[in-house]
């Protein structure tokens, strides 16, 4: 058996013949076939509906995150509607994602709040007179405290 026969029969403009396999019954591939017009235009429409990406309808209410609390309402809401159909689990799963990023910024929030208080508090403890050099006991009792234990040692 020839190799071309397997072959369908349309031919391009440039004058070459189609190298796609012919479908069964037919002298042509799926894409030439003129009986099959109504299944390719099917197939196009199918494909973009498949392409299309998954979104919440936009009456979907506003759902605040601010807190891990809020976090965990909406990710078990997300898991809830995944679970019954009503989502997309291509939406859960980037509301799960995002979620996790919010967690971990709200994280980072924290930590730099706790380190601005804390500096705070060592930027109040310290004097002038305690940087490099000072006196031992003027960094522990006050530079006031310091002075008066070096006039106690002095003759009047």
């Amino acid at each position: 058996m020839e190799a071309n026969a397997e072959r369908c029969k349309h031919v391009k403009a440039d004058g070459t013949q189609c190298r796609a396999r012919k479908v069964q019954a037919s002298d042509y591939c799926f894409f030439h076939d003129p009986a099959r017009a109504a299944e390719r235009a099917a197939a196009r429409q199918a494909g973009g509906r498949k392409g299309k990406a998954a979104v919440l309808p936009p009456e979907t209410p506003l759902r605040p995150v601010r807190t891990a609390g809020e976090v965990i309402e909406l990710l078990a809401e997300t898991i809830h509607q995944v679970r019954v159909g009503t989502l997309d689990p291509r939406v859960g799963n980037c509301i799960g994602y995002l979620s996790g990023i919010v967690l971990k910024a709200g994280e980072q929030d924290v930590m730099e709040q706790r380190l601005t208080a804390l500096e705070r508090i060592v930027a109040g403890q310290r004097r002038p007179e305690s940087l490099f050099g000072a006196d031992p006991d003027t960094l522990l009792t006050g530079p006031e405290e310091a002075e008066n234990r070096l006039l106690e040692g002095c003759p009047a």
